[in-house]
């Protein structure tokens, strides 16, 4: 069994690879914020390792055990330990950061942990695991010629034989000093692809590495050499943070630089091993979080270089135990029959150890993230018998699609999409498409069956011919996590597709109910889109009684899903479509929707069947193609009805004032869809999605819809999105250019 092992910089838990067999294990280390939030990116480092091929081997130390190989359980357990610890000092007394000079007392005392990196690489050999990847590595401290403060990591580096991966040196150190020590103690360092050694944010800390390595390959070689020669030094591999955080880098050593110099001058500088964690968290609060993101992504991007370096490690294994060398690798001794080993980092679990706060994200949106596979033959050609041709394979699912508008639109970390992922090869797969987009992945809902999947055969003219979905991993997805996942990001406005649970909905609503929270339902087909009559219609909602305004605030079907609803709505005698007193005052009159509106808009009924939904949703965006976009919806307040009734009457926009309060108004307003010459056109699939993506965006930035002018420039942009994906091959078009649109934050 090939094994893997990932350590998580500033968490309780690490991830190691063993390299005998072809699967390995791999040592996750702990959560960062609440119990919920910390255990997510231990487990994405897992799945990073199964769809490598590698079996994950998470570490820690739990009541006087060390154990390598967790299950959610014990995740889960030490992420609530560590939260408790923070507040209550005998919890943090039982709940110890565990060294290598610490593993023996552990054991004594029984006590529950995460191991450092050097705990780590100690249980790592005795379990024969030969690769660990961590954040970052300890070293000398600034000022270290009188405090004397050296990391037993660097000692672990001399004499353990486990190849660690890291992103360099943490930046917070003495990093030229450290290179030092580590050459005075023989310890082989080399650079992952760079000739540059790397320093934790940054790619390059301004020294350079002693080697250069250039692939996965390599590395193995290198490391089975060390083994031939008998050396016990750790092969050290300084892999870079990935491309797109190189330019948040700077920034992030500026805050560093800051943190430092307070440490100075508070004292903190000599308080030991609390410097470190002190150190972390101050740039943390410096960098508003940024730093989080920088950190997370280099321990996925570490753990992934480390899987490969331990298949090729078990290969070259493999095939040297064929061959008739004279040269026989030095292995490390089999582990004892007990007590259960683990390997695992883990200083955030301490109380002294603060953890880095989560970002907010001012769009949280849930649903279905999908693997579509798309098989087009190049030729006529029988189904019965496989053909030439292309096959596809990129990221769906409504609310995938309807994030990565947002995301391309907005950048940073302001979406978080809350969806289930499996631990299957699809699972990595979209993990990893996700990281391409340059999306947040801590949203994300560990599940335990079939990643969702949609595969599509068409034919050689690119028609349909037939396909399969299997979305059954959307039923993980429960209201609990989503709202989880929205307490903690506090957004403006949260989005859910249809293929959720109706419980799940009925959770979301009642939740934003209650917090004051707009929320947007994106229908996803006309079938799904009755599940939200369902959900309105349950005995929980109706236990709110009569509500002042809908639950859902906005919606954006297109006709057949428009249709669909009012179908349910008009002829139901459901008390909750029941259209209020205020409706009672409203009078759409015929004429002015037929003068007015265009004719499409009136002979389809989509008018019309729009303001009779308008008691179940408050603005409805009804999107009609090539007709563009009807907006319809209530407007509530003297202000901004009179904003409306002040406009010059017009073709495409009727405002009917509820004739007994100045306070209340229906509005419609048609946008002519974008010219668009049909050659431009490459796919359709997405144009939907990234429209309402791109609505949430500027709403997300704080744009009204009951505004005119704000509702003409979300409108805009929401078009110019929709046109965007229709001339892309993907399913998200690239809107970045379209960010100057938007409202700045």
């Amino acid at each position: 069994m090939v094994r893997a092992a990932p350590s998580l910089a500033g968490l309780p838990f690490d991830i190691a690879p063993r390299s005998h067999k072809p699967a390995q294990k791999a040592a996750p280390s702990s959560p960062s914020s609440r119990p919920s939030s910390r255990t997510s990116l231990p487990k994405e480092c897992e799945a990073i390792l199964r769809a490598q091929g590698v079996t994950p081997a998470t570490v820690a130390i739990l009541d006087g055990r060390i154990k390598v190989g967790l299950d959610d359980k014990d995740l889960d357990l030490l992420a609530a330990k560590g939260w408790e610890a923070r507040k209550d000092k005998r919890v943090a007394e039982g709940l110890w950061k565990v060294g290598r000079r610490e593993l023996g007392a552990a054991l004594v005392k029984r006590v529950d942990g995460g191991t450092t990196v050097s705990g780590t690489m100690a249980v790592a050999h005795l379990a024969g695991i030969k690769v660990f990847s961590t954040g970052g590595i300890g070293g000398v401290h600034r000022g270290a010629e009188t405090s004397f403060d050296i990391s037993s990591d660097l000692i672990s580096l001399s004499d353990t034989p486990v190849a660690v991966v890291c992103a360099g040196s943490k930046s917070i150190l003495d990093i030229g000093l450290t290179l030092e020590y580590l050459e005075a103690h023989a310890v082989p360092i080399a650079g992952f692809k760079t000739s540059a050694w790397p320093a934790f944010y940054t790619a390059d800390s301004g020294f350079k590495a002693p080697m250069q390595l250039d692939s996965a390959t390599q590395v193995a070689e290198t490391i089975l050499q060390q083994d031939r020669l008998g050396l016990t030094a750790a092969l050290l591999l300084g892999n870079p943070i990935p491309h797109e955080y190189h330019p948040v880098g700077d920034e992030l050593q500026r805050a560093v630089d800051q943190a430092v110099e307070e440490s100075v001058e508070n004292g903190v500088s000599k308080s030991g091993k609390l410097v470190t964690p002190w150190l972390l968290q101050r740039v943390a609060e410096l960098s508003q979080g940024k730093s989080l993101e920088s950190n997370k992504a280099l321990i996925r991007n570490n753990v992934k270089v480390g899987g490969e370096v331990a298949l090729e490690y078990a290969r070259l294994l493999k095939s040297s135990s064929a061959s008739s060398s004279s040269f026989q690798p030095s292995l490390p001794p089999s582990p004892p029959p007990s007590p259960p080993l683990a390997a695992a980092s883990s200083s955030a679990l301490t109380s002294a150890v603060p953890l880095e706060p989560l970002p907010s994200a001012s769009l949280v949106v849930a649903g279905v993230l999908a693997v579509d596979i798309t098989m087009s033959p190049t030729a006529v050609s029988p189904l019965s018998t496989t053909a030439p041709g292309r096959v596809g394979l990129t990221l769906g699912g409504v609310a995938g699609n309807v994030s990565g508008a947002a995301h391309s639109l907005l950048g940073g970390s302001e979406v978080l999409l809350v969806a289930a992922v499996a631990g299957d090869l699809l699972g990595g797969v979209a993990r990893s498409g996700l990281e391409g987009r340059g999306m947040r992945t801590d949203g994300l809902v560990e599940g335990s069956g079939a990643m969702a999947t949609c595969g599509y055969l068409l034919d050689e003219r690119g028609e349909l011919v037939g396909g399969v979905a299997d979305m059954a991993l959307s039923k993980e997805l429960t209201g609990t996590k989503i709202v989880q996942r929205i307490e903690q990001m506090r957004p403006k406005v949260v989005c859910f597709d249809a293929n959720i649970e109706i419980d799940a909905m009925v959770d979301v609503l009642l939740h934003c109910e209650k917090t004051g929270l707009p929320t947007f339902f994106e229908p996803t087909s006309n079938a799904k889109s009755l599940k939200i009559l369902l959900a309105l219609e349950s005995r929980a909602v109706a236990a709110l009684g009569p509500l002042s305004t809908p639950l859902v605030s906005f919606s954006a079907p297109n006709i057949h899903e428009l249709h669909a609803l009012y179908d349910v709505v008009a002829f139901s005698e459901h008390s909750v479509y029941t259209p209020g007193a205020w409706f009672d005052d409203i009078t759409v009159s015929a004429q002015d929707l037929s003068v007015l509106l265009p004719s499409w808009a009136t002979s389809t009924g989509a008018a019309q069947m729009a303001v009779r939904l308008l008691p179940v949703v408050r603005t409805l965006f009804v999107k009609s193609g090539a007709e563009g976009v009807l907006v319809v919806q209530r407007v509530s307040g003297v202000d901004q009805v009179a904003a409306w009734r002040s406009l010059p009457r017009r073709k495409g926009t009727v405002v009917v004032p509820n004739s007994a309060s100045p306070a209340e108004a229906v509005v419609l307003r048609h946008y002519p869809a974008l010219k668009l010459d049909a050659g431009e056109v490459v796919g359709v699939t997405g144009a939907g999605d990234n429209l309402a993506g791109a609505t949430l965006a500027a709403m997300a930035r704080g744009l009204r819809a009951d505004v005119p002018s704000e509702l003409d420039r979300i409108v805009d942009l929401a078009q110019r999105a929709a046109v965007g994906a229709l001339k892309s091959e993907e399913a998200v078009g690239d809107h970045s250019g379209l960010r100057a649109l938007l409202p700045v934050l």
